[in-house]
């Protein structure tokens, strides 16, 4: 394409002068490539690197403010989340940039492609047009990624995010208005016939409608929590078992219980239980079990990932960022520019179905569970999650009381050695000797060490008592011994796993055993077997739904704890007690503090497990 001649600039130049587009700072400095006899080519090039400055100024701005007062611990003071939000725009401004300057180019290209197919002679409503749909798809994901920054009810993130993002998208929306009016300019030789976007009403209904999508969603997204209450009244109620098994897909449940090898779940199942399903959502496996858990759904119950970041210079560590942890995970760390730390050791905000069946000093047992590392110490035992090898590591918090460590150590030594039940040589059979002893250190040999612990502890008759089997799961990512090998792997692993159960229902009221697919099959349906002493009546004709926090909601009721208003109701078809009282809400647990060192051992065990 020729350039302009220099009659058409001064034309165009007369007409924008008339206009006031060159009286205001933002729109001259774009505006002024449209007025330079230059080819089409270098003008985008500048306008596309002067709107990605632009808008990454003002989106990194509001990012890292919201991000810093998502994240802050609140002793930080105004000061430290100042320099923390500077730091953190630093790192933001040019990701933001690159992708805002990207996404200009591309809207750029379909301007082009308008103006060559269909000649348009209101050039500035078609930028107009092009620039709130961009700022449209920008205000949808602001609003995606604000769930998981609103998890915690934070009153300052509400409002940071309530008048920042409609400001920013209205940055957003004027800088890629100006720019791309700029093109049509250069592009048509022809001055806008109006200025659009300056009209007041113009600017303020965009404003308007920015903050009236996005007071609604963040509210929505934002509840309050209800305060603890000032009593909890326990019934009698009875004992509770809860135990969960990754990495079972439920046609091999199915086909295991039908041929009779798992003859304690057939028991419960035909003798006062029932199977239900579940629509297994995409998330962690760590959020995932900690809703099993809690009863509460993530991200309310605070464990949305398993590492968190904290950027160079900063001393905010962000454990809710969002899309961001893409950048941090794949740009930032492997450059050295943010440092990874774990999550899970103390993001966990909603008590556990033990932790609240251990109020009144009864005792409970824990071997295992996501999110209960360090572990707390509790009336009976809470053996932290991953405890096999950070016990190998002699790390503290693996095992609560502290007292009873050394004898745990013992129970984890004699689980190492080889079982007898021909697991190490069916293993080895399957695969490579360094593949076998991988499976066997990382998936088999742990869980063994876990149901010893849990079966060894039942003799003190825990009130509440939850087991967390991961090994199938693990020993399925990277599994190449053939799927013959690993059906016969699923047999005995979970023949080992319902003989457990058939001593830990001995004496127990309600036992709950979630079989999940886990990793094997993402977003797959999952089975839950509930099973109650008082009976829970006969199936339905179709199969039974139900969710994962219900498990929670049925065991604190068979406990004897009130009903909170935050978990669902107990599935329906069995008998359930009536609660000693309906409350809104448990309340929320208290931070337990991690060290630096017990942080970096429970990053370890996670990555040795797999999970990153």
């Amino acid at each position: 394409m020729e350039t302009t001649p220099a009659h058409d600039l001064e034309a165009v130049r007369s007409e924008l002068r008339r206009l006031g587009y060159l009286n205001h700072g933002v729109e001259r400095f774009l505006l002024q490539d449209a007025l330079r006899p230059q080819r089409p080519g270098r003008v985008l090039l500048h306008l596309t690197v002067k709107v990605g400055l632009l808008s990454g100024v003002a989106l990194a701005l509001a990012l890292a403010l919201a991000l810093v007062t998502a994240n802050a611990e609140a002793s930080a003071g105004p000061v430290a989340i100042f320099l923390d939000t500077l730091v953190l725009f630093l790192h933001l401004f040019p990701p933001i940039s690159v992708v805002v300057g990207v996404a200009f180019l591309i809207l750029s290209f379909v301007l082009l492609g308008v103006l060559r197919l269909y000649p348009v002679r209101r050039i500035e409503t078609l930028s107009l047009a092009a620039a709130v749909g961009a700022g449209a798809a920008a205000l949808a994901l602001a609003l995606r990624g604000a769930r998981s920054l609103l998890a915690e009810n934070d009153l300052a993130v509400t409002m940071v995010l309530a008048l920042a993002t409609p400001v920013a998208i209205y940055l957003l929306i004027k800088l890629i208005y100006h720019g791309l009016l700029t093109l049509a300019i250069q592009l048509t030789d022809s001055a806008p016939g109006a200025r659009l976007f300056s009209r007041r009403w113009l600017g303020l209904a965009i404003l308007s409608a920015a903050f009236l999508l996005t007071l609604p969603a963040v509210l929505s997204a934002r509840h309050e929590a209800p305060p603890p209450p000032a009593t909890l009244p326990i019934a009698p109620g009875e004992r509770v078992v809860l135990v969960g098994i990754d990495g079972v897909l439920p046609e091999e449940m199915e086909y295991l219980m039908k041929i009779g090898d798992l003859p304690t779940l057939s028991t419960l199942v035909d003798g006062g239980g029932r199977v239900w399903s579940y629509q297994r959502r995409d998330e962690p496996p760590a959020s995932f079990w900690t809703s099993v858990a809690t009863g509460v759904r993530g991200p309310a119950h605070g464990v949305t990932a398993l590492d968190s970041f904290r950027p160079r210079g900063m001393r905010t560590l962000l454990a809710r960022s969002g899309p961001l942890r893409v950048w941090w995970s794949r740009v930032e760390a492997p450059l050295g520019l943010a440092e990874y730390k774990p999550l899970l050791a103390n993001r966990r905000n909603a008590f556990a179905v033990w932790e609240l069946a251990s109020r009144g000093g009864a005792p409970v047992l824990a071997v295992n569970w996501w999110a209960t590392f360090p572990a707390e110490g509790l009336p009976g035992l809470v053996v932290a999650h991953g405890a096999w090898q950070l016990l190998r590591e002699g790390a503290e918090g693996a095992v609560a009381p502290a007292a009873d460590a050394a004898a745990i150590r013992g129970v984890a030594a004699e689980a190492a050695k080889p079982a007898g039940d021909g697991t190490e040589t069916r293993l080895a059979a399957a695969l490579a000797p360094a593949a076998a002893a991988s499976v066997l250190d990382r998936a088999l040999v742990p869980d063994r060490f876990y149901r010893q612990i849990f079966e060894s502890r039942l003799g003190g008759e825990p009130r509440a008592a939850a087991l967390y089997l991961p090994g199938l799961d693990i020993a399925a990512a990277g599994w190449q011994g053939g799927d013959v090998a690993f059906a016969d792997l699923v047999r005995s692993e979970l023949r080992a796993a319902d003989l457990l159960l058939a001593r830990a229902a001995a004496g127990a009221g309600t036992v709950a055993v979630v079989l999940d697919p886990g990793r094997r099959r993402l977003g797959g349906e999952g089975r839950i077997v509930l099973w109650r002493r008082d009976g829970c009546g006969l199936p339905p004709a179709g199969r039974a739904l139900t969710t994962p926090e219900a498990v929670a909601a049925a065991l604190l009721r068979a406990a004897g704890l009130p009903q909170s208003a935050e978990l669902p109701a107990p599935p329906e078809g069995c008998r359930w007690p009536e609660p000693p009282l309906t409350i809104p809400g448990f309340g929320q647990r208290g931070r337990v503090a991690v060290s630096g060192a017990e942080g970096k051992e429970y990053l370890e065990s996670l990555r040795s497990l797999g999970y990153l």
